[in-house]
């Protein structure tokens, strides 16, 4: 015997039509007010949405520009130590014209983000196009505090513009990045090189040009440690030249590796500046977390509206995990190897208990918030002091 059919479905406000669209055209026919198909995802395909996200990014970091130092062996030569870099988020094709891609993608966001190797806490971020060339991105500077010892700012050599090394500098910052290997400097002193560079640099004193000093294969075996001057190719020489300290280090094999520098040559040898620049990895770890814990990877919309608060919202989500690390251990001990916490353990828990935190911001009664609160601090503690001895 064949079973018997399943009887029809039957909707709460009639036959043929969804029962949210019929219960919203009696709700025009009662009340007179139109109800959107989807109010709630609608409220953030508009710029004035982009912008309230933006600023509270911006409301949620300000604290830690004047936060007092931490307890870091930097710390007491700098006011703060901060990285800058970029990472692209793949869109979907249909945002091309909106966001343009950079190499294969067809349309991608570019975030350029901040941090500050003290605790990891982000200092500013920036959404722009995906081609856009990290060259023509950068942190406003007034942004980086100038006293005890001013900011040391790190970045690749993507960011390396000589007009920005020059500003960097005329504001009071310190900064340590890499130069291209086919970068050409002319050398005026030296403090540290092979014996034929000074005797090169003796017969012309007016300066010696790098290029016709390096051996085949640009390969060293030993540190050098000059004074140079470069030129950037759009402007002329003798106005907009650029005095800075270069540093080469031997890399495997001897391949040399070249770092721009404003830090005095008396107090930070080449091996020191090499080792302080490995610091600029902690942004990739920074980009890690947010891709892997806070939905970053990829952005599940065609607006292009929705996709730039979809990332400031991760963004947001990556300051308020700092904040909650820091009412477990204080910021001073957030730096290094040898910190108590793992902020990414924090940003892992706090999206695991999302919902509780919610509920007790959004609680009335004192009692029954301070109940919420204390729930959700035990569960977050629980899960970051957990270890997993099988990894």
């Amino acid at each position: 015997r064949q079973p018997a059919a399943a009887p029809p479905l039957r909707r709460r406000f009639g036959s043929g039509t969804p029962g949210f669209e019929q219960a919203r055209r009696w709700y025009r026919k009662i009340a007179g007010i139109l109800l959107e198909p989807r109010p709630f995802q609608k409220r953030f395909k508009a710029p004035a949405a982009v912008r309230l996200f933006e600023r509270a990014f911006a409301s949620a970091v300000e604290p830690w520009l004047v936060r007092p130092r931490p307890r870091h062996p930097l710390a007491r030569r700098f006011a703060d130590v901060v990285v800058v870099d970029s990472t692209l988020m793949q869109l979907n094709d249909s945002l091309r014209d909106a966001f343009k891609g950079a190499r294969a993608a067809a349309s991608s966001i570019k975030t350029l983000l901040t941090v500050s190797v003290f605790g990891l806490v982000p200092l500013h971020a920036q959404l722009v196009e995906g081609n856009a060339h990290d060259m023509t991105l950068f942190p406003p500077l007034e942004l980086f505090r100038k006293g005890d010892g001013g900011t040391l700012l790190l970045f690749d050599k993507g960011f390396v513009a000589y007009e920005r090394l020059r500003t960097i500098a005329e504001a009071h910052l310190h900064y340590l990045c890499p130069m291209r290997l086919n970068g050409n400097a002319l050398i005026l002193a030296v403090h540290r090189a092979p014996k034929y560079v000074r005797v090169a640099l003796r017969r012309h004193p007016e300066g010696v040009w790098l290029r016709e000093l390096l051996p085949a294969g640009k390969k060293i075996r030993k540190a050098w440690d000059v004074e140079v001057v470069l030129w950037p190719k759009t402007e002329a020489r003798s106005k907009q030249q650029v005095s800075t300290r270069l540093v080469l280090v031997p890399g495997p094999k001897g391949a040399q590796r070249p770092y721009l520098t404003t830090l005095d040559a008396k107090e930070w040898m080449p091996a020191a500046l090499a080792e302080m620049y490995r610091l600029r990895w902690q942004v990739e770890l920074v980009f890690k977390e947010l891709k892997q814990f806070l939905n970053l990877e990829s952005l599940p919309s065609k607006d292009r509206h929705a996709v730039q608060v979809f990332a400031w919202a991760s963004l947001i989500a990556l300051a308020l995990s700092r904040t909650v690390a820091t009412c477990f251990c204080p910021l001073k001990q957030l730096v290094g190897l040898a910190a108590l916490l793992r902020p990414a353990l924090v940003t892992r828990a706090l999206r695991a208990n999302i919902r509780l935190l919610a509920h007790a911001i959004l609680a009335t009664q004192a009692r029954k918030k301070d109940l919420l609160l204390r729930t959700f601090l035990e569960e977050i503690v629980d899960e970051v002091q957990a270890r997993d001895r099988e990894r």
